[in-house]
């Protein structure tokens, strides 16, 4: 009876266990933060990519960081409304110089930036491209049809070339010395890796020239060694010296440095992780790396020689 008695006395605290309110509670108590990713604009297509997006690597960091992950997709008016109330715990620009523009305004602490190809670099160049033997000097430069990816305000290529052209040709529009051409981005997160980006178009004789992010360049050389090599030329206008990190997700200040701590830690093991590569993966980026602010100070410092030189 007394085996009987303590049989039951167990199963009794065992049913507590399962359903014992703290469980739910600790749950909830699981921090939930927003994430706001800067889109063009609003569209059926990008919000059911982004809703998916959000459950893939939403469960992701729940397993490995303990925390929960909502993204929101925000036009660029709308994801600036959404800091100012606080409605965004991170956020990630349409490239550097929305990033700049954006850390400007608000007290924006860079978090991590992500880095790109099979070998993980986090550092890439920036190019001018022209058609074969269709530029030999500035001074053929006049009337010649540009190509580039995505808005011309926010573009960072194009930003490096409109500083060149004003400090050697004493031009402060580009549309007085060149036809632009612009190429939207494919759906997705990061716009270098847009398919038929510009240097496509000198191939295919719709351009003369072309500004492009190195990591372009590379994806086309391997698509197309042979049209690349017979079509195309790398002008020695930039200092191809100089390389540049990709535009970091910001996160707010205040935010719990803790949860911080482990969603950098799950973001940065990612690629070692066979569940996290392949996330990676369809974001078009191959891992994460920590940045500081002062990792942007050349950016910016491009951005203020821009404004200087009354570059339109």
């Amino acid at each position: 009876m007394k085996e009987k008695r303590f049989f039951l006395t167990l199963l009794l605290i065992a049913m507590v266990m399962a359903f014992a309110p703290w469980q739910p509670i600790a749950l909830a108590q699981m921090p939930t933060y927003t994430a706001g990713v800067m889109a063009k604009s609003y569209d059926e297509k990008r919000t059911r990519a982004l809703e998916k997006f959000e459950e893939i690597i939403g469960r992701y960091l729940e397993e490995r960081a303990e925390i929960k992950l909502r993204l929101k997709a925000l036009t660029y008016p709308d994801l600036v409304k959404a800091i100012e109330k606080g409605n965004v715990d991170f956020i990630w620009g349409y490239g550097l110089v929305v990033s700049m523009e954006l850390v400007r305004k608000f007290p924006l602490i860079p978090l991590v930036a992500p880095t790109i190809g099979e070998d993980r670099r986090t550092v890439y160049k920036r190019l001018v491209v022209s058609a074969k033997d269709s530029v030999h000097s500035k001074d053929d430069l006049k009337g010649k049809r540009l190509t580039h990816v995505g808005d011309e305000a926010w573009n960072f290529e194009l930003l490096l070339l409109k500083i060149w052209l004003a400090e050697k040709l004493g031009t402060k529009d580009i549309h007085e010395y060149l036809d632009l051409r612009v190429k939207q981005p494919d759906e997705g997160f990061f716009i270098p890796a847009s398919k038929r980006g510009a240097v496509y178009s000198l191939i295919i004789k719709e351009a003369d020239l072309a500004v492009a992010h190195e990591f372009e360049y590379i994806t086309q050389e391997k698509l197309t060694p042979h049209a690349i090599r017979e079509r195309t030329e790398i002008l020695p206008f930039f200092d191809h010296s100089e390389g540049f990190l990709e535009a970091p997700v910001f996160i707010r200040r205040g935010l719990n440095p803790k949860d911080m701590d482990r969603l950098v830690r799950a973001l940065m093991e990612m690629p070692n992780d066979p569940e996290g590569k392949q996330i990676l993966i369809s974001s078009k980026i191959s891992g994460f790396i920590k940045v500081r602010e002062e990792d942007y100070q050349g950016v910016k410092a491009l951005v203020l020689k821009k404004e200087k030189l009354g570059i339109q």
